[in-house]
């Protein structure tokens, strides 16, 4: 997202109560098998804190809402560049099953804050530019598009949408801590069946030479035996830095709170500032071209694999939601 440098917060002093409660109940309520670790409140709560701050000082560093309105794209040079007509901004709207369950569940409000999240994409064309006062018409220039537009967790307000989002940051590090544990466990089976391999070999090797068949073995059995041996005492050096199934909870937990502990790792946000002309082409430093200041903000995202995601908080007026059916078929499969 942006040009920021973000530092860890001061821990629980930051952070109420009941936030880590609330951080707490989703970090189990993804890895239950947490609560069997010995003291795992007293362990994950100072890194909660830590976390907590660090989404805090994240989140609040975004501009307010933008109005994503078919009626505002005309005067919105944002907008504009991230949608080609005032229609494809109803369209994106009705394409959110998101937005239109919340407004579903919530008759009063006539707005929900969301996010809308897009792929920014660069391709480089050929095109026309002025240059030292003379038009040319074979100019390498950089286009500038908004791919994949998706708006996705919804509140009633900024301050409760931006809330939201902290927590969702506890969340998403928690996947990150459940994934990485899956791969151990993945590798130490194959670990484990490597070394069933080795110890069948290891047999197979002892029982060569013994009555007829040392007219047709082979005169290196010493050096056979040396290299099983390596590879064996190479795979139980692995095993062993993999720990046992029984310290498999205790690892999950200390793999969280690692996590917890350097948020600014795995989650960042970077800042762009573009200026772009009304056909989305990147105007360069020093150019006699016109065009509109463009701030985008990309969030970097401990997904599989990961992403890169140009993210803002917008306002939707229910108003401007489509009747459920009038968009594209399969638009409820979309996630952020």
């Amino acid at each position: 997202m942006f040009d920021w440098l973000f530092k860890r917060g001061g821990g629980t002093d930051h952070a109420s109560r009941d936030d880590v409660r609330r951080a707490l109940d989703r970090i189990t309520g993804i890895a239950p098998q947490l609560k069997l670790a010995n003291r795992y409140e007293a362990r994950l709560a100072p890194v909660i804190g830590t976390t907590l701050a660090f989404a805090r000082e994240l989140v609040s560093a975004l501009p307010p809402p933008r109005d994503a309105k078919p009626d505002a794209w005309a005067g919105d040079a944002h907008l504009r560049a991230m949608f080609a007509t005032p229609e494809d901004i109803t369209e994106v709207i009705g394409q959110s099953t998101d937005v239109r369950n919340w407004f579903d569940a919530h008759i009063a409000p006539d707005h929900v804050y969301a996010v809308l999240s897009s792929r920014l994409v660069e391709r480089r064309v050929l095109g026309a530019a002025l240059e030292g006062g003379v038009m040319r018409s074979d100019v390498a220039r950089t286009t500038i598009g908004f791919d994949d537009k998706r708006i996705r967790i919804c509140d009633e307000s900024d301050d409760a949408l931006r809330h939201n989002i902290v927590q969702r940051v506890i969340e998403q590090l928690t996947l990150e801590a459940v994934s990485r544990v899956a791969e151990q466990a993945a590798r130490r089976d194959a670990l484990q069946e490597h070394r069933a391999l080795l110890t069948a070999r290891m047999q197979m090797l002892g029982r060569r030479g013994v009555g007829m068949s040392s007219l047709i073995a082979s005169t290196d059995l010493a050096g056979d035996a040396t290299r099983l041996q390596r590879d064996f005492e190479e795979n139980e050096a692995a095993l062993a830095a993999l720990g046992s199934v029984a310290d498999a909870i205790e690892m999950q937990l200390q793999t969280v709170i690692d996590l917890l502990a350097a948020p600014e790792a795995l989650i960042h946000v970077t800042q762009r500032t573009l200026c772009i002309n009304q056909m989305n082409l990147l105007v360069e430093d020093g150019s006699d071209e016109c065009g509109a200041q463009l701030t985008i903000h990309l969030a970097h995202m401990p997904m599989q694999p990961p992403q890169t995601r140009a993210v803002e908080f917008v306002r939707i007026a229910r108003r401007d939601m489509p009747p459920a059916g009038s968009t594209l078929e399969g638009a409820e499969n979309w996630v952020l």
